[in-house]
C-alpha cells in the first residue's frame, strides 16, 4: 500500500518537473536567469517532499515520568554530640582491698562478664561462720517444730525457735550475697572506658571503679530554644550528620525532650540512632541534629527540570492522557530548583500524573505519542 502511494506521489512529481522544464525552456527565451528557475525548482521539490514525508511520519516517540507529591518542609540544624545510651561508673557494693582486675581500657565484654574482684578472704570468714550458725538453728527449729507437733513444746517456745531461724537466715543471706559482691559484674554489653584504680588498692562500696559505656546504641543530644520547643507539634522527621561524614545523614528517633532549660536558656532534646550496628560513630564525637518541620503552604509537586518547557510568557509541562496517547499543555509554577536535577513546582494536577520528561520543545498541544519502554534491569544500558 505504501509503495503504491509512493509511486503516485513520484508520478506527480515528474508531472510538476516536466511542467516546470517547460517553463524553464519559456523564461529562457524570454531571458530570465537559469539559477533563480532552477533555485526556486528545487526548493519546490523539498517543500513538497517535506510536507508528504511529515504525513507519514507516526507518533512522536517520548518518555515519560510520574509526578511525584513533595512534602513542604523547612530544615532546622542544631549543634549536637553522640554519647553512649548507656554509661555506668561501676562500684562494689562492700569495701576491701582490689585482688584483681581482670580487663583493660577499651575491651569489649559482654553482660555479666566479672571485670574486677576484691579480697573476699574476710567475706569467706564471716559468711562460712554464719552458714554453721545456720545450719545449727535450722535443725534445732526442725526438732522443735516435730515436738511441738506431738504437743510437748508450748507455743510461746515454738514461736522463738521460728524467729531465731528467720534471723538467721537473713543474715545469712546477706553474708552470702557480701561474699558475692566482692565480684564486679557488667550489668550490659559494651566497651570499657576507663579504669580508675588498680589492683591492690583499697576502695570503699560505692566507690567508682571501672566506667563501661553501650557503644552498639547511641543517644545524641541537641538543644533547642523556647521557641522550637513550642512547635514540637511540628517536627516531622528527624536525622544527623558528623563532622567528619558531612554528605551522610543517619535517621534518629526522638525518645525524649527536656522540660528544664539550662544556664542558656535552651532545652535538651533526646535521640537514638535507628541504625544501632552503625560502626562509624562513637561516644563523644560532633554532630549536628537536622529537625525538618511541617509547613503549612499550598501542595507541591516534584518533576525532572527536563520536564518544564516555555509556553509563551509561562513555565509549561506536557501531561500525558493515557487513552489516547496524546498530550496537553499545563501551566506550572516553578518552586525550587534542585541541584538534583530535580524541580518543585505548583499547578492543577495530581501526584501520578504522567508528564514528559525529555524532548518537550519539540511536542505540539494535541499531539499522539508513543511512550519509550524502560529497559529492563537485565539490559543495563539498554544495548539489547
Amino acid at each position: 500500500m505504501h509503495f503504491k502511494i509512493s509511486l503516485v506521489i513520484l508520478q506527480q512529481k515528474m508531472i510538476t518537473f516536466e511542467f516546470l522544464n517547460e517553463k524553464f525552456k519559456t523564461m529562457k527565451i524570454k531571458g530570465l536567469k537559469p539559477l533563480f528557475v532552477l533555485t526556486s525548482l528545487s526548493m519546490f521539490l523539498f517543500v513538497s517532499c517535506s510536507n508528504e514525508t511529515s504525513k507519514e511520519r507516526g507518533p512522536a516517540m517520548v518518555k515519560t515520568t510520574k509526578i511525584e507529591s513533595h512534602s513542604p518542609s523547612m530544615d532546622k540544624t542544631y549543634p549536637a554530640r553522640i554519647r553512649a545510651a548507656s554509661d555506668a561508673r561501676l562500684s562494689f557494693r562492700v569495701a576491701g582491698p582490689i585482688k584483681s582486675i581482670f580487663v583493660n581500657e577499651g575491651e569489649y565484654v559482654k553482660k555479666g562478664t566479672t571485670l574486677a574482684q576484691l579480697d573476699p578472704r574476710d567475706y569467706e570468714i564471716q559468711f562460712h561462720g554464719t552458714e554453721a550458725k545456720y545450719k545449727e538453728v535450722k535443725a534445732e527449729v526442725e526438732r522443735v517444730t516435730s515436738l511441738h507437733d506431738k504437743g510437748k513444746v508450748s507455743d510461746n517456745e515454738y514461736d522463738k525457735a521460728i524467729s531465731g531461724l528467720q534471723q538467721i537466715s537473713a543474715q545469712h543471706e546477706a553474708h552470702k550475697n557480701a561474699l558475692e559482691d566482692t565480684k564486679l559484674k557488667s550489668p550490659f554489653s559494651g566497651h570499657v572506658s576507663e579504669i580508675f584504680f588498680d589492683a591492690n588498692e583499697t576502695v570503699d562500696a560505692g566507690m567508682p571503679v571501672i566506667s563501661v559505656v553501650e557503644t552498639r546504641q547511641l543517644e545524641i543530644v541537641t538543644h533547642v530554644p523556647p521557641k522550637d520547643l513550642l512547635n514540637r507539634h511540628q517536627f516531622e522527621r528527624f536525622s544527623c550528620r558528623t563532622v567528619n561524614t558531612p554528605a551522610r545523614e543517619w535517621p534518629l528517633k526522638l525518645t525524649n525532650i527536656g522540660s528544664k532549660a539550662n544556664m542558656n536558656g535552651l532545652f535538651p532534646v533526646y535521640f537514638i540512632l535507628e541504625n544501632k550496628n552503625d560502626t562509624t560513630l562513637y561516644p563523644g564525637m560532633s554532630a549536628e541534629v537536622i529537625i525538618s518541620y511541617k509547613s503549612k503552604r499550598d501542595q507541591l509537586f516534584t518533576v525532572p527540570s527536563t520536564a518544564i518547557f516555555k509556553r509563551r510568557t509561562t513555565s509549561a509541562i506536557w501531561i500525558l492522557d493515557s487513552s489516547n496517547q496524546t498530550i496537553s499543555a499545563r501551566e506550572v509554577q516553578v518552586v525550587r530548583i534542585h541541584s538534583s536535577g530535580k524541580t518543585v513546582i505548583k499547578g492543577q494536577f495530581s501526584e501520578g500524573d504522567i508528564t514528559i520528561s525529555a524532548g518537550v520543545n519539540s511536542l505540539e498541544e494535541g499531539q499522539e505519542v508513543s511512550v519509550m519502554e524502560e529497559p529492563s534491569d537485565s539490559n543495563v544500558g539498554g544495548l539489547l
